[in-house]
């Protein structure tokens, strides 16, 4: 009822006004008129883009005749000028706009264009972050989604945006299918400067895949461009309390109708992990303490590879192939002591030394065609990709025993994982008349999954044993089709967009060793998606618009949620699959606000049912701890996000912005009753100030109050970087002076209180960095888009 009640206070609001004219008013500021050498502005209708007139500057202010409660795109150009864009929303009264042209700046001895590029900007439903910029002061893909702004991403390699649930991580708008650990190993051996933009997208619509009850976090990796001969050559060293080097090259061809491009990137890094924790174990009444220290290095190499080809000029077709092969190693040195919490004294004493060596290797395919259907927007694109991940990995570890003292365990085993994804998709999107928008599609997405682990051990000066616990064959395969529409239209200043989505689920997996036992679910489910809009007001210059979301998703258990087989972290924790879980469904219901379409504020409520989530049982006589999944019931989710600052009109803007979350849990955890609620606060900042024209400081970070991830309850914790970015050599180099988390902030202490495990503890890992960049640029590359609400000045990047 509420929903219906909204809808016609929008359309009534809008009614009387509609069709009537008013006028758009357009100043120049900050120049003469009279020195924009052949300047002309030209209106745009908007959504369908149809050009309604075109006007020269002129020095007293240009009028336009618009229509009331519509939306229209101003565009400015002019001799030596960077081009200005703007979308007016225009009501029933005349407004005035005033633009700010910024000149060129030229070098004799090339083409290099200075000019704006947006750091973030919004586009449609979704928010869009330039990553060359975060690219300057990182090593990897991994630190550029760290750095990306209102994105939270924890230890573990799992990303948050307005839910506490974690968001689903794509690479070129496609599923990897991986754990957030495997993904993240993945982003660590992709470079950082092949991330051309990260998307975000809080509340996706029927268009995007339903399994995406977090939001989507899209990587989006470069492309070639189809200007001229142009690349780049770079190199970088960052030093924490280990080092990582890396060197590169790009190449971008274009001649004609087509383009190509080359890129190759090598990365030597080093990394730790630190980790303390005591846990209870309730039979002997004892405190198990532990401290471990683990080191990660290994060498990548990156290939990226492409080609676009303009069949005509409305369709064309393009190959994108990418290459990343790791070659890792890590080493663990496990401390362990059992101490009696009536006398102190220590019941049990042992060490482990875990080695790991292994090599990953991911291929990704990308086949798309794209068909421009008429000027005003439509098109069609269709897309086929095949990607496959490999890992191998060899590991030996020994338990030595010292009170009581026992023989020496030694194991080792080799497990091997083999994933192959194919997905294929097709969209069709029409812009009709009367300000009317379909979009429809089909996509297919089959993934096949296979691991192998051989593990055998020995006791003291025994025999060679197979170990049946940890030997393991797995097989698995997911196939999911789906099916979506959805209908833009604009009447009486209301836009309404109303979607469905249909996706057909079949997953089947079966162990064969050590055990015959298999999992399937086949079932169809429809989520449906509701979106309104309508303008609020005008305030400081700024146009307010209400949006209204409704939308339903669902969360698969992913494949190595579901494998049963036990992973060996140390002699008292496993990590294990549960073949059993349900998918579980989340309805999302969000108001916010956006100011010149970038969101400033946003409440909504996240409603799940049959959440699954990783959680710890312990074995209460033998002190093994297993992490795991498990349906727990629902949770009831609310947040709050509010986003302000000052726009890049100066020499220094800034944005800063706070989200809570509350989360009220009801249901069962180890068969006890779960009633369970926090709150959590999370602050984050970006600052930039333009010294000179060559000279750039940039300063951001977040802050995080009361953390939860998976019951485990977080202190505060949080990072504050920061850059120096200079062009020299004509502004074609630049050399960027990069500072990671610099208070050494960015480790969390954590508890754990649930059914019969009690824990706490801290990790640290060697985030606390300063890096040094050089890239040069040669050739010719285009001009970016100038569009935005918040800017990042990029002398010499383009």
């Amino acid at each position: 009822m509420k929903l219906y009640i909204a809808i016609l206070f929008f359309l009534t609001a809008g009614f009387c006004a509609y069709g009537q004219q008013t006028e758009l008013r357009v100043i120049i500021a900050e120049t003469k008129a009279d020195t924009l050498t052949g300047a002309t502005l030209q209106l745009f209708s908007l959504p369908d883009s149809q050009l309604i007139t075109t006007q020269a500057v002129d020095k007293a202010g240009n009028r336009f005749n618009v229509r009331s409660f519509s939306k229209y795109l101003l565009n400015m150009t002019a001799v030596g000028y960077g081009s200005l864009e703007r979308v007016v929303s225009v009501t029933s009264k005349s407004i005035t706009i005033q633009l700010y042209p910024q000149k060129n700046i030229r070098a004799l001895s090339g083409v290099v264009v200075v000019s704006k590029k947006p750091l973030v900007r919004q586009e449609d439903d979704k928010t869009i972050v330039d990553a060359e910029v975060l690219a300057n002061s990182s090593a990897n893909a991994y630190e550029v989604l760290e750095k990306t702004p209102g994105a939270i991403v924890d230890q573990d390699g799992n990303v948050y945006l307005s839910s506490m649930s974690a968001a689903t991580i794509q690479i070129n708008g496609r599923d990897v299918k991986l754990s957030a650990a495997d993904l993240a190993s993945l982003l660590k051996s992709l470079p950082a400067n092949s991330v051309s933009k990260i998307e975000i997208l809080r509340s996706p619509s029927a268009k995007y895949d339903a399994a995406s009850s977090g939001g989507i976090v899209n990587i989006v990796l470069k492309k070639g461009v189809k200007l001229g001969t142009n690349g780049s050559v770079n190199a970088a060293y960052f030093q924490g309390r280990y080092s990582t080097e890396t060197a590169g090259f790009n190449l971008n061809k274009g001649k004609g109708t087509s383009s190509s491009y080359l890129s190759y990137q090598f990365t030597s890094r080093n990394n730790f992990e630190e980790l303390n924790s005591e846990r209870l174990l309730i039979a002997s009444h004892s405190i198990l303490g532990q401290k471990a220290y683990t080191t990660y290095p290994s060498n990548n190499h990156y290939i990226g590879a492409g080609t676009d080809i303009a069949v005509s000029k409305k369709f064309n077709i393009a190959y994108d192939l990418r290459i990343s092969a790791n070659d890792n190693r890590s080493n663990t040195t496990n401390l362990i002591d059992i101490t009696d919490r009536a006398n102190q004294l220590v019941t049990g004493s042992n060490a482990s030394v875990i080695s790991n060596q292994g090599s990953s290797l991911y291929v990704g395919n990308n086949l798309s065609s794209k068909l421009k259907i008429d000027t005003a927007g439509s098109e069609w694109t269709v897309q086929v990709d095949y990607n496959h991940f490999k890992t191998d990995n060899d590991q030996v570890y020994n338990n030595n025993y010292f009170a009581p003292v026992k023989p020496t365990l030694f194991g080792n085993g080799n497990s091997i994982n083999n994933k192959n994804i194919l997905t294929a998709q097709t969209d069709l999107v029409l812009k009709l008349k009367h300000k009317i928008s379909i979009e429809t599609g089909l996509k297919m997405i089959s993934s096949h999954s296979r691991n192998a682990a051989d593990y055998f051990y020995q006791t003291g000066n025994s025999g060679i044993r197979q170990d049946s616990f940890q030997t393991n064959t797995f097989k698995y395969k997911e196939n999911i089709g789906s099916a979506y529409v959805q209908v833009s239209k604009k009447f009486f200043g209301l836009i309404i967009k109303p979607g469905i989505r249909m996706e057909r689920t079949d997953i089947a997996g079966r162990q064969i060793n050590p055990r015959d036992t298999s999992l399937s679910i086949n079932r169809t489910d429809f989520f449906p998606y509701l979106y309104l809009r309508h303008k609020l007001l005008n305030l400081f210059g700024f146009e307010l618009n209400g949006n209204a979301i409704y939308r339903r998703s669902i969360t698969r258990p992913y494949y190595e949620a579901l494998n049963p087989y036990p992973k060996y972290i140390d002699q008292y924790l496993f990590d294990v699959g549960n073949p059993n879980l349900r998918p579980q469904f989340t309805t999302n219901y969000e108001f916010n606000i956006t100011a010149n379409e970038f969101t400033i504020f946003s409440i909504g409520v996240n409603n799940t049912k049959d959440i699954f989530t990783n959680v710890t049982y312990q074995d209460d006589v033998t002190g093994i701890a297993y992490r795991t999944f498990d349906n727990l019931g629902t949770n009831r989710e609310t947040y709050l996000r509010f986003v302000g600052g000052i726009p890049p009109r100066g020499k220094y803007y800034f944005y800063a912005g706070a989200q809570q979350n509350t989360n009220n849990y009801k249901g069962f955890y180890q068969n006890q009753p779960l009633s369970y609620k926090r709150s959590s606060w999370v602050f984050f900042m970006y600052h930039n100030l333009k010294i000179t024209p060559s000279l750039n400081i940039s300063v951001g970070g977040f802050m995080r109050l009361k953390g939860l991830q998976n019951f485990y309850e977080l202190n505060s914790f949080g990072t504050l970087n920061s850059s120096i970015n200079k062009s020299i050599m004509a502004k074609k180099g630049n050399i960027i002076l990069s500072f990671n988390d610099i208070l050494g902030t960015n480790k969390t202490s954590f508890s754990l209180r649930q059914g019969n495990v009690s824990a706490i503890g801290t990790r640290v890992n060697d985030s606390r960095r300063i890096g040094l960049t050089f890239r040069y640029n040669f050739g010719i590359k285009p001009r970016e888009e100038k569009k935005a609400l918040f800017e990042q000045p990029t002398e010499g990047n383009n």
